[in-house]
């Protein structure tokens, strides 16, 4: 075995070939490298998830769709009717009633206080609490 490397050295010193040499690389060269691979890992992250609001969404592996529920509040002192008619349960009617008990008995103190509104059970506060703030 050692006979056949060093047949091979003097083979390509009589071939007149010079020893091929490993590339190196400048630190110019590392930079850039490194640069690059820093920025397709970030188009990778940005590409992969979206950037809303301030926070990453990650958008689920499940296929079955799930209820999502969203976070709005109605101010019972200051809705109008339209806004207070987005509660579930709240017509026109309700609506009117809310308005009506608010300028007569003046703002709620607590989003409990609206049960003393006539035509809103304990049932229908269950369904907005939620939703309504003071």
């Amino acid at each position: 075995m050692r006979a056949e490397i060093e047949e091979t050295a003097v083979s390509e010193e009589q071939s007149g070939e010079k020893p091929k040499k490993e590339p190196k690389l400048r630190p110019a060269e590392i930079i850039a490298l490194a640069l690059a691979v820093i920025f397709i890992a970030a188009a990778g992250f940005f590409a992969v998830r979206r950037f809303t609001g301030g926070s990453f969404v990650f958008t689920p592996t499940s296929s079955t769709p799930k209820a999502v529920e969203t976070k709005w509040i109605v101010n019972i002192n200051t809705a109008s009717a339209e806004e207070l008619m987005m509660l579930d349960g709240i017509g026109e009617a309700l609506a009117n009633r809310i308005i009506d008990y608010r300028e007569e008995h003046g703002d709620f103190k607590d989003i409990r206080d609206i049960v003393k509104v006539n035509g809103i059970s304990q049932n229908t506060f269950e369904r907005i609490y939620k939703h309504i703030g003071v």
